[in-house]
């Protein structure tokens, strides 16, 4: 293979296909890797916090738990995946036959929260012990470039208490993750 002046080497024509064997390794200790297209993590965000509680009492509609789960992201392209995170170290219903319920919502560009995918997604717990609940999301419908706002909303069954974590400070977070498509 030729090498150029700058000392790049050209390794097969255009539509050529290398096959690398089981056991190889590639040292790219300190080296620069571009032109990859697919799977990088473009970025990272995150809201945690460790306030008492997060509670509803009472309520069978979906309602916004506030900033303690949004996040926002802006995706640098269309046809980027946003991978959803979140959880509680501790979350539950009363009652052993009634549910938490919790939905995504998100706003695009400021122009107001509607539910993702409606009707088709929901999270559901259904624990009289209060247990940890983490769970994630791919959301690859968004197709822009604005700032996306998600949030959660939680409901119970039956007009039963349900609430994240307790008295106590626990964990609550919601990260969003930008992947290249």
């Amino acid at each position: 293979s030729p090498v150029g002046a700058n000392g790049t080497v050209t390794l097969g024509d255009s539509g050529d296909t290398f096959d690398v064997p089981s056991g190889v390794t590639f040292d790219v200790t300190g080296a620069t890797v571009s032109g990859l297209t697919t799977g990088k993590v473009l970025q990272f965000v995150v809201t945690q916090n460790h306030d008492p509680s997060v509670s509803i009492d009472n309520v069978t509609t979906y309602t916004t738990m506030g900033s303690t789960f949004a996040v926002s992201i802006t995706p640098s392209a269309t046809s980027s995946k946003i991978i959803l995170n979140y959880g509680s170290a501790r979350a539950g219903a009363d009652g052993a036959s009634y549910e938490l319920r919790i939905k995504i919502y998100r706003q695009i560009g400021g122009g107001g929260y509607s539910e993702i995918q409606s009707g088709l997604w929901q999270t559901t717990i259904k624990n009289t012990t209060y247990r940890p609940f983490h769970t994630q999301y791919v959301d690859s419908t968004h197709n822009t470039t604005s700032q996306i706002d998600y949030q959660l909303y939680m409901a119970t069954s039956n007009n039963v208490s349900g609430s994240f974590a307790d008295s106590s400070p626990s964990l609550r977070y919601i990260s969003a993750m930008e992947v290249g498509a």
